[in-house]
């Protein structure tokens, strides 16, 4: 028989074990960013709860949550609301380590581009890359374990960051037919559509984009099949050696929620079709972990609007419908439900909050 104590700590060691972490390579850039600009990074650290030590080992892995909020947080610090973009933009490929090599030897981009889908999660576990040929070549981004509605940069990061690999690995200046990215954005974008030659679409369905069918078969300019089958040999061995998927229930969720918001449709049971799952199982395994769909979804609209109303070119009409709600007064009630305040009130206040902790790290420095 298990004591309690030892089954608690056993539970404890399942929850870290099912934790997403990462190699941690992006957050090493945008603390080199911070440097590079001479802000101090120690403060933007302890805000995230990570320590200069951690940082400063490359082999030291970070949780996926952790990253996320670090990518953040420099952003604020940089005042670069796209920091994301100027990483994928700016980083040498070459920091991605064993995974650009193995696509970098690949002999078409059509392999490349296989490779960075079944090894990616190597890298990353909470990033799920899907790479499709048909008509077109689609190639989808999307999350396991982490709330894809608490992330702007890192997914912007990988999806800028793979175009250009494409572009690198075949010295091509590829334009993609399309681009999407599942968060919203009112401003900025202007010179992102400009590095990918054409429109960035914000608040599509999905993270994907598209490139014509033909550039499959462009061959790779360092392609080299003997350290390709070599390399293949230690992502295979990374890959066996990865945690197994263990994404909590309500992640999987909010995710779904997130995508039919705008469209009005985030009801249960069209949530549990996008799961594959009956209402009824969904309700079920919801409650078994002490959950319920309702609070689920009032939370995250609750989450999503504190983001959407720190953008204030972003009229508080669209947030209502971002947030499926029928009109602006349904979400005014749902702010004060939340709050006590309107949106406007609510709006106000993360502007103050915002500006003191301006002048929190400017007096820091």
């Amino acid at each position: 028989m298990v004591s309690s104590g030892t089954s608690s700590a056993l539970n404890s060691e399942q929850d870290l074990a099912s934790i997403p972490t990462a190699q941690g390579g992006l957050s090493r850039l945008a603390i080199a960013r911070l440097k590079s600009a001479g802000v101090p990074v120690v403060p933007v650290l302890r805000r995230v709860g990570l320590t200069p030590e951690v940082i400063a080992d490359p082999e030291e892995r970070l949780s996926v949550r952790s990253q996320i909020t670090l990518l953040e947080e420099a952003g604020i610090a940089l005042q670069d609301d796209s920091l994301g973009f100027t990483l994928a933009r700016d980083f040498d490929p070459r920091a991605l380590g064993l995974l650009y090599y193995v696509m970098a030897s690949s002999q078409t981009l059509g392999d490349a581009l296989n490779r960075v889908a079944r090894y990616s999660q190597t890298t990353n576990e909470a990033l799920v890359v899907r790479y499709r040929e048909g008509n077109r070549l689609i190639i989808n981004l999307s999350y396991s374990g982490v709330p894809r509605h608490s992330d702007r940069h890192q997914i912007e990061f990988c999806m800028f960051a793979v175009l250009r690999i494409c572009r690198v690995l075949t010295e091509r200046n590829l334009v993609p037919q399309d681009f999407s990215i599942a968060h919203h954005r009112s401003e900025g974008t202007a010179e992102m559509s400009r590095f990918v030659g054409t429109k960035v679409e914000f608040g599509a369905d999905t993270d994907e984009f598209a490139l014509n069918p033909n550039t499959r078969e462009l061959p790779v300019i360092h392609a080299d099949h003997h350290l390709n089958d070599l390399l293949l040999k230690y992502c295979e061995a990374a890959l066996k050696n990865r945690k197994r998927d263990k994404s909590q229930l309500r992640t999987r969720v909010e995710n779904a929620i997130s995508t039919l918001l705008p469209h009005g449709r985030a009801l249960v049971e069209d949530v549990a079709r996008d799961l594959r799952m009956s209402k009824r199982t969904l309700a079920r395994r919801l409650s078994e972990d002490g959950l319920n769909f309702t609070k689920i979804l009032h939370q995250l609209r609750h989450d999503l609007a504190l983001r959407y109303l720190n953008d204030r070119q972003m009229h508080v009409s669209k947030i209502a419908w971002l947030l499926g709600f029928n009109d602006v007064s349904a979400f005014t009630h749902a702010c004060k439900r939340w709050t006590g305040k309107t949106p406007s009130e609510m709006r106000r206040a993360a502007l103050i909050k915002q500006n003191t902790g301006s002048i929190a790290r400017r007096n820091s420095k």
